[in-house]
Order: C-alpha cells, then structure tokens, then sequence
C-alpha cells in the first residue's frame, strides 16, 4: 500500500486508478504520463512488482532536510528495486525542479540505492504504448475468460511452428485470444514492433529472457 494517499476527491489533478493483474488490485496514479507508465511495469516480465507511492525520502538540499515521495518503487526478477520518478520533461525546464532533482540523485548514489527518471519521451514510445494500451483493453474486456483449452492448443501449435504472428495465429484460435494470451504472459513478442507487423514472430514466454520494457 502506498505510503501518501495518491487519489483524494479534493485534488485538481486528472487522477484515478489502473485494475493491475500482476498486483490483484488497483493501482493509483496521478497524472495520465503516470497511468502510461504502469502500462510499462505492469507488462514488463522482467518487474515481479511494483509500487506507488512506495516510501518517504528525507535528503538534503541547500543545508536544510527535505521530504520526497518517488512515484514508484520496482522490484525485477534480479531482486533489484528501483525508485521512479514519472515526469514530464518540459517541467526539467524549470532551475527549481532541476536543482531538487540533482539532489535527490545525489542521495540515492550516496546511500547506494537506485533512482531512475522516466519523461515522456521514455514511456510514450510508438507503437510500443498503442500495443501496450491494446494489451490492456483486451484484458479489462475480457478479465475473466477462461482460455485453459486454448492456451493448451496454442503451446501445442508454436512448439511445431516459430513463425505465426498476431495474424496468422488469430486465423486459428481467434484475435481477442491472441491478444489475451499476449496480455496474460503466456506468448510475447517484441512489444516494440506493432503488433500486427508480419515480421513480428511470436514466441513462448517461457523461452525469453526476462527483460524490463522501459528502454
């Protein structure tokens, strides 16, 4: 559970709350770049979890103590947690905000701990965010569906041929299927390339590395 309560009824901010299969529960976020950036974490194999909100930050800044939320704390499969902070780099314009930031990079290095900061241009990469967002409405439509059968049969299939893409495996167990065994982890392919490219070849998750998507 996050440490500062993120959604508040009097905030003026546009915020709400992402439905996480990874988490079993919803996650919230205050800004739309941030919402975007839970799509990252939430399909990266590579993060067993993540956190809003995680921790409370004393550093030094100017001679005087001050106090920092990060946005979100990540654990990879490697065990290593990462502190993220989700802004838009048109605020970096700002001496204010660069100045706070060099020093709450300067903390993080001091107490041996990782901070790693994500603008825009890092999480609204195309068409990796448009498949991102196509994963996770077939999930919300479809949250429920039991697809053990199918899932079965589209193991079966890739074990005997490497090359189906979104496509060609949808002419056979349909393309809502596809997506969903996408979104759920079972099959994955390069998240980078739009989905439906023909040179986009699917693979079992289990023969990939486990990666994080936020390069």
């Amino acid at each position: 559970m996050s440490v500062r309560k993120v959604v508040t009824r009097s905030s003026r901010k546009f915020k709400g709350y992402f439905p996480s299969r990874k988490l079993g529960r919803m996650v919230q976020w205050e800004s739309p770049l941030e919402r975007d950036a839970i799509l990252l974490f939430e399909f990266s194999n590579g993060i067993k979890h993540y956190q809003e909100q995680p921790e409370l930050i004393n550093y030094e800044r100017d001679g005087e103590m001050r106090r920092y939320f990060p946005d979100f704390s990540l654990t990879l499969s490697t065990g290593e947690v990462i502190h993220v902070e989700v802004k838009p780099i048109s605020e970096f314009h700002s001496a204010e905000i660069v100045n706070k930031f060099n020093a709450v990079i300067q903390h993080y290095n001091r107490v041996g701990r990782n901070f790693k900061i994500l603008v825009d241009s890092d999480i609204r990469k195309e068409p990796r965010l448009r498949n991102l967002k196509r994963l996770s409405r077939a999930l919300q439509q479809n949250r429920d569906l039991d697809l053990t059968d199918i899932e079965f049969q589209t193991v079966e299939l890739m074990k005997t041929n490497s090359t189906y893409t979104v496509l060609s495996l949808a002419q056979i167990i349909g393309k809502r299927n596809v997506l969903l065994l996408l979104a759920r982890g079972v099959i994955c392919c390069d998240i980078r390339v739009d989905l439906y490219a023909e040179s986009n070849f699917l693979n079992l998750s289990e023969e990939q590395d486990h990666e994080t998507i936020l390069a």
